[in-house]
C-alpha cells in the first residue's frame, strides 16, 4: 500500500514535469501569461502535496526516533536542493529576461544554494556502510538505464520533429530532473530494503 502511494506521487510529479516541458519547449505560440498560468496550475498542487507529505512524514518519523538526520537524509537534502537549483537556472535561461525575473530567481537560487551548502557541510555521526553503497549502486544503474532511454527519446523527437530546438535551459532542466529521479530511486530502494 505504501509503495503504491509513493508510485502515485512519482507518477504525478513526472506528469507535471512532462506538462511543463511540453508547454515551455514545443513550438506552440501561447502567450507568456498562458504559459505561466499553465505552469502555476501544474506546480502549485505538486508543491502543496510534497509539503503536506513532508510534514506528515516528519511528524511520524520524529515519534519513532530522535536523531533522524543521517547520511541518507543528507544525501536526499543535498540532491533535492542541487536539482532545484539547476532547475531554477534552466527556467532562468528559458524564460524571457526582465528585471523582476532576475531578482526573484536570483534570490531563490541563492537561498537554495545556501541551504544546500548548509546541509552539505552539516556534521553527521553516521558512517556509510555496505548497504548504503549497495543502494547507491542499484539506484545509479537504474538511473543510467532511464537516462539512456530519455536521451534516445530526445534524439528520436529531434529526428522526427525537424523543428525541435534544444535549448541550454532545457538541458539544465533535464539534468535537474535526472538528479531528482536519482534521489527518488534511491529513496524507493532504501525503503524497499
Amino acid at each position: 500500500m505504501k509503495m503504491s502511494k509513493n508510485l502515485k506521487i512519482i507518477l504525478y510529479i513526472a506528469s507535471v514535469l512532462i506538462v511543463v516541458c511540453l508547454v515551455l519547449l514545443l513550438g506552440n505560440h501561447l502567450p507568456i501569461l498562458a504559459k505561466g498560468a499553465i505552469m502555476t496550475m501544474s506546480w502549485l498542487p505538486t508543491y502543496l502535496a510534497c509539503t503536506m507529505l513532508s510534514v506528515l512524514s516528519k511528524s511520524t518519523y520524529q515519534k519513532k526516533e530522535k536523531n533522524m538526520f543521517g547520511i541518507t537524509a543528507k544525501l536526499y537534502t543535498v540532491l533535492v536542493f542541487l536539482s532545484s537549483s539547476i532547475y531554477t537556472i534552466g527556467v532562468w535561461l528559458l524564460t524571457p529576461g526582465s528585471l523582476i525575473k532576475n531578482i526573484m530567481l536570483g534570490v531563490g537560487l541563492s537561498v537554495q544554494l545556501l541551504l544546500m551548502f548548509y546541509f552539505l557541510f552539516k556534521r553527521i555521526n553516521e558512517e556509510p556502510d555496505e548497504r548504503f553503497y549497495r543502494n547507491i549502486a542499484k539506484s545509479s544503474s537504474i538511473l543510467f538505464t532511464i537516462a539512456i532511454f530519455i536521451l534516445l527519446g530526445i534524439a528520436t523527437l529531434i529526428a522526427v520533429c525537424k523543428v525541435f530546438v534544444l535549448n541550454t535551459g532545457f538541458l539544465y532542466i533535464l539534468v535537474a530532473f535526472l538528479l531528482l529521479l536519482f534521489a527518488i530511486t534511491y529513496f524507493i530502494i532504501e525503503k524497499k530494503g
